[in-house]
């Protein structure tokens, strides 16, 4: 997949100058912040959750057996 370079991106906030950028931008252009990237755990959350919801209810489902 990819990104049209034209598209419109929405903006957030540099916490470092307030100044507003880009939100496909990962460094501010004026003091330099690096904003984070998410991390593998952030990124595997949803089967993380599901995982452990599936360990939580199969001893429950079988017990209603």
């Amino acid at each position: 997949m990819q990104i049209d370079p034209q598209a419109k991106f929405g903006t957030r906030e540099c916490p470092g100058c307030a100044v507003e950028v880009p939100a496909n931008e990962n460094r501010c252009p004026i003091c330099g912040y690096a904003f984070p990237g998410r991390g593998p755990l952030q990124r595997n959350l949803a089967w993380i959750v599901a995982l452990l919801l599936a360990l939580l209810l199969i001893p429950l489902l079988l017990a209603l057996r």
